[in-house]
């Protein structure tokens, strides 16, 4: 049952909805349409969605579910009542010492993930969230590259496409994106 609209990008629309079999508040973010042309977009969304719902981390949002209807592409994940980094930064609340407690939550889940094999590739304010305890969780794994033993990785994305917020990307991604 979706309740409202939390945020929209490039990937996708992202509702605050409510889980009803279960009775919880789940946030549930479904693809454009237009990424659902591409043949091999269901097999790397089917590869991307089981990587991702490995990424069991106190500080990266959980994925529960994915799934398809019709022409619809979503995932199904957990909702972190609060703001986003922007959000917090934008109002002027956030401490020196608040940011440096941060800092360490977000490495820890950024190494995790490193070892898991998934790359996020598009660290930013808007997808570091923080919940109403104090608690970071990284979120919009959408570009992320998922890292595997075969000579083939996978993404939502298309290969050989430059992607990432420009002000936030390394500087070897602006350099050389395609060999990044």
């Amino acid at each position: 049952e979706i309740l409202e609209l939390i945020g929209q990008g490039g990937m996708g629309a992202v509702y605050k909805a409510r889980q009803a079999h279960l009775d919880r508040t789940v946030a549930l973010k479904i693809l454009p349409i237009r990424e659902g042309s591409d043949p091999g977009f269901a097999e790397r969304f089917t590869r991307e969605a089981r990587a991702l719902a490995k990424l069991n981390h106190r500080h990266i949002v959980g994925v529960y579910d994915y799934g398809q209807v019709e022409e619809f592409h979503y995932f199904v994940m957990e909702f972190v009542d609060g703001l986003n980094l922007r959000q917090i930064q934008q109002a002027g609340t956030l401490s020196p010492r608040e940011a440096l407690d941060i800092v360490p939550q977000i490495c820890a889940a950024l190494q995790f993930a490193h070892d898991k094999g998934v790359v996020h590739r598009d660290i930013k304010p808007e997808n570091v969230l923080l919940d109403q305890e104090g608690c970071i969780k990284i979120a919009d794994f959408g570009l992320a590259k998922i890292m595997g033993t075969e000579r083939t990785s996978f993404t939502l994305t298309e290969p050989n496409h430059v992607m990432g917020t420009p002000h936030y990307m390394a500087p070897e991604q602006v350099e050389h994106p395609k060999d990044v």
